[in-house]
Order: structure tokens, then C-alpha cells, then sequence
């Protein structure tokens, strides 16, 4: 009996090892998705000299709105360890904190400072994606009581990087590599972890 007892808990330590590594997965594709959309704008701008304020919001528009729809398969395989009910409220606080970041990202922040306007859209840049990033780590610490630590990078470096933004040449290409910087140590971070439970549970 004891010793069916020690092999039924083997067994649920691998299956939950092994969901909690596919977990990790999940929301490390979560930002890699960003990543792509982050690096399709550059190659779109590059070959400007000018770049159109309707193009910028139609392309962050229709970026945000793939990234949505795409990124909320992610977290429903991502939640398979919280209940249904803090699984929907995760998601409904993910989804609002977002909604919020883009609307002092793209439009408060950016209207409240001076400077030129490829300076105000790199801040504006960089505040949308930390406090979108900052809101999901706020709505999971409040859904699981478990701070995401492996999305800090994401959300604190790109703030880090606003009081630069004056300072340098191509004020885009600073911030756009800024994020990809912060955004693909987070990505590391989660898949290193997915290894590291994967390893665990062998």
C-alpha cells in the first residue's frame, strides 16, 4: 500500500511538473509575440524618412488587436493551474490593464511632456508596454498570491530607459530595442525556468 501510495505521488509530481514547464512555455510565447510585432514596425519603418502619425496608430492598433486574440489561447493554457473563477478574473484584469496602459502610454504621458515628436512617441512607447506589463504582474499577484518575478525585466527596464530617450539620436530605435532587450530577458527567463522544473520532475 505504501509503496502505491509514494508511485501515485511520483506520478502527480511529473503531471504537475510537466504542466507547470508548459505554463512557462505558454506565457514565454506570450511575449515573444510582442517581440515579432515590435520588430515588423522597425522593418516597416526603416525605409522613411518621415513616419506618419496614422501609421504608427494603425499599425500598434492592428499589433495590439493580433496580439490580443493570439496571446489569449496562451493564457488559457497558461491558467491550467488556477481555478476557473481566478483564471477569468486574471484574464478580465490582464485584458484591462492593457486597455488602461495604452490609453496613459499612448495619449496622457505622452501629452503632459515636451520635446519632439519621435521623442514623445518613444516615451510614450516605452510607458505603454511597462505599465501593461507592471498591470499583469499586479492582476497575478492579486488572482495566485505568486509574484511573477521573470515578467520584471519587462516591465521595469523600458521605464528605466525613459529619462535616456532625450539623450540619444533615433529616439525609436532605442526604445524599440529597449523593449526587445527587456522583453526577451523575460522570455529567457520563463523558458530557463520550463527547463528548470522539466529537469526536476525527470
Amino acid at each position: 500500500m505504501a509503496k502505491e501510495v509514494e508511485e501515485l505521488r511520483d506520478v502527480l509530481r511529473r503531471i504537475s511538473g510537466k504542466i507547470l514547464a508548459t505554463k512557462n512555455v505558454c506565457i514565454a510565447m506570450n511575449f515573444q509575440i510582442w517581440i515579432v510585432i515590435m520588430a515588423g514596425y522597425y522593418i516597416l519603418i526603416a525605409p522613411l524618412k518621415y513616419i506618419p502619425v496614422w501609421l504608427t496608430l494603425c499599425y500598434w492598433s492592428a499589433g495590439a488587436t493580433i496580439f490580443a486574440c493570439v496571446s489569449r489561447s496562451f493564457w488559457r493554457r497558461a491558467s491550467l493551474l488556477i481555478s476557473d473563477e481566478d483564471s477569468r478574473s486574471i484574464n478580465v484584469g490582464i485584458m484591462i490593464s492593457w486597455i488602461v496602459a495604452a490609453i496613459l502610454g499612448w495619449f496622457v504621458i505622452p501629452s503632459m511632456i515636451e520635446g519632439e515628436f519621435l521623442q514623445r512617441l518613444a516615451i510614450g512607447l516605452l510607458s505603454f508596454l511597462s505599465i501593461a506589463v507592471a498591470g499583469m504582474i499586479a492582476t497575478i499577484y492579486l488572482g495566485t498570491r505568486k509574484v511573477a518575478v521573470e515578467m520584471i525585466p519587462a516591465a521595469l527596464i523600458p521605464i528605466l530607459l525613459i529619462p535616456v530617450v532625450p539623450l540619444v539620436k533615433n529616439p525609436m530605435n532605442f526604445a524599440g530595442m529597449g523593449v526587445v532587450f527587456s522583453y526577451g530577458t523575460t522570455v529567457i527567463l520563463y523558458i530557463y525556468r520550463a527547463f528548470k522544473v522539466a529537469d526536476y520532475v525527470e
